[in-house]
């Protein structure tokens, strides 16, 4: 009986490590799939800075329309006009809207910036008072997933929240933004 016990023990102990090796496997799978989403370089890349306006929801029908006779029609441009407070304050006067809900608009659209951030999740991230992207890579993974869960339940607007990995994973593409924003200048 005891040479049966000693012959399972190896035999479970292996079991044990493939399924440790496994999980460790799926981890670093999702860890190379999320650095790919990072490019390498800057040079000549515009990602994910030139949605239609419309994906920002709380963008009214009509205000659509006197932003594109404005001249802005993707959330790219939205960004780029709006770099300062006398630009804001003189698209809120062009267009007739307060110039903090412009500003809303403009820190979804910057946040759009950042790979696999939806609207509504950058609609979250603005509730969450995250405004810029040096805002988001200031953050702190397990933090920002609380702040977030935090905010959506007090008023509903994601159905299933980011889990932690995938916050770090934005955090990260915000900061890879700034340094290349950086090194160009």
């Amino acid at each position: 009986m005891r040479a049966h016990q000693e012959q399972q023990s190896p035999k479970r102990d292996a079991e044990q490590t493939i399924q440790r090796l496994q999980t460790e496997q799926q981890q670093l799978l999702a860890r190379i799939e999320q650095l790919q989403l990072i490019p390498a370089t800057g040079a000549g890349e515009d990602w994910q800075d030139d949605y239609p306006l419309q994906v920002i929801t709380e963008i009214e029908p009509g205000t659509l329309r006197k932003l594109t006779l404005a001249g802005i029609e993707t959330t790219g441009q939205l960004w780029k006009t709006c770099q300062d407070d006398a630009a804001i304050y003189a698209l809120a006067d062009k267009i007739a809207i307060e110039d903090f809900v412009i500003q809303r608009w403009v820190s979804i659209a910057l946040l759009l910036r950042v790979a696999n951030i939806e609207a509504t999740e950058a609609s979250l991230l603005e509730r969450t008072e995250i405004y810029t992207l040096a805002d988001l890579a200031a953050q702190k993974p397990a933090r920002l997933c609380e702040k977030l869960t935090k905010n959506n339940q007090q008023a509903p607007l994601l159905d299933k929240l980011p889990e932690q990995a995938q916050c770090a994973a934005w955090i990260e593409h915000a900061q890879h933004i700034l340094d290349l924003k950086q090194a160009e200048q």
